[in-house]
């Protein structure tokens, strides 16, 4: 048995695979930490014996906490690595451009030939993350759902900062502007944060992965920036846990 883990910023990704079945399975991160991290007074351990793993099951894990515990009995790797195998799997592609927006951060990867060419990521800034996402569907008072099909008469917005970008939102709402199209404003404005990334590596074959991925709307935008028509990797939310496997 092998278990890929993606350690997210709000939800923890875990691939199981037994035999030639892989299943993949999300928890709550703070559920994780209190309830799958096992301390001793000399090893932290993963303990996912809730999912048949024993002492001979090889456990690889990445992702945003990896850096924040030094595991025992799982290997580390970074998030590009575990994103770059993941999609390499997924897509059966040699030569493609992965756009990955996570809770925190984004990154693209351009994988050539079956390896890593070059990889830029944005940790920096909340306002091109799933984080963003969030906070802007509860200030417009609707779901992430609701908020992917908006596409229609996106309004303008400026702010380069979450924080200031949120402020902004509330500001739309005061002047009156439809929910509908400041919930395309916000598709609109991430998908052109992202773009600046993709754009140098000037590649036509491009996957997104991720749980922003499942925004329809902001693949839209997207697409329309990069004039190619991005296509969505299979179980995009898992694709790094996914990519552990490889390991």
């Amino acid at each position: 048995m092998k278990l890929g883990i993606d350690l997210g910023s709000r939800f923890v990704k875990i691939a199981v695979q037994n035999g030639e079945n892989i299943d993949f399975h999300r928890e709550d991160t703070v559920f994780f930490y209190k309830n799958r991290v096992k301390r001793t007074e000399s090893t932290i351990e993963i303990d996912l014996s809730a999912y048949g793993a024993d002492e001979n099951t090889i456990i690889t894990a990445t992702g945003y906490g990896r850096n924040m515990l030094s595991f025992a009995n799982a290997n580390v790797i970074s998030e590009i690595k575990a994103h770059y195998q993941g999609a390499l799997h997924s897509t059966g592609e040699d030569e493609f451009i992965l756009v990955d927006v996570g809770g925190q951060d984004s990154k693209v990867i351009y994988v050539r030939d079956g390896y890593i060419e070059d990889f830029v990521m944005n940790d920096k800034c909340a306002a091109s993350t799933g984080r963003f996402l969030e906070n802007a569907c509860r200030i417009l008072d609707i779901s992430l759902d609701e908020l992917a099909a908006m596409t229609e008469n996106p309004v303008k917005l400026n702010s380069t900062c979450a924080v200031f970008s949120e402020s902004e939102l509330v500001g739309k709402i005061a002047e009156g502007v439809p929910t509908e199209h400041i919930g395309a404003g916000v598709n609109e404005s991430i998908a052109r944060r992202l773009f600046p990334l993709i754009r140098k590596y000037r590649h036509k074959k491009i996957y997104a992965a991720g749980g922003v991925a499942e925004n329809s709307g902001l693949i839209r935008f997207l697409s329309e920036m990069a004039e190619s028509d991005i296509q969505v990797i299979k179980n995009p939310q898992y694709n790094g846990c996914y990519g552990c496997l490889w390991y």
